[in-house]
């Protein structure tokens, strides 16, 4: 196994600054950032800033990551964070193997992943 298939990256995230998107309101920004899928899944909760927040973070934790292996400019939109039938995220980007982890809590959102290039 060559270590120059993998690598990590990391994002941290204010929930405060998604806490002002509407759904209706910031659609064209959203958009840019986000799939129908993703959009639908955070505004289903209670709270979708932090669920906006976390997946914002991992894209951003992807881009990082992907920087190692010379690919850069992947449109956000992109990348795509979905759950698995057992609830756990699961990032959707055509090349990679990628595994990650979330988290938030009152005011913060975290993502940490893993790519492998496939």
């Amino acid at each position: 196994m060559s270590m120059d298939n993998f690598s990590v990256g990391v994002d941290i995230e204010l929930i405060s600054r998604f806490q002002d998107l509407s759904i209706n309101k910031s659609k064209l920004f959203l958009s840019k950032i986000f799939t129908k899928a993703e959009i639908e899944y955070c505004f289903s909760k209670k709270n979708p800033a932090q669920h906006l927040a976390v997946r914002f973070a991992a894209k951003e934790a992807v881009v990082k990551a992907i920087s190692y292996f010379g690919k850069e400019n992947v449109p956000l939109n992109k990348i795509e964070v979905v759950k698995k039938n057992n609830g756990a995220p699961l990032i959707k980007l055509v090349g990679y193997n990628i595994r990650l982890s979330l988290s938030h809590c009152k005011d913060m959102a975290i993502a940490f992943i893993i790519a492998e290039k496939s």
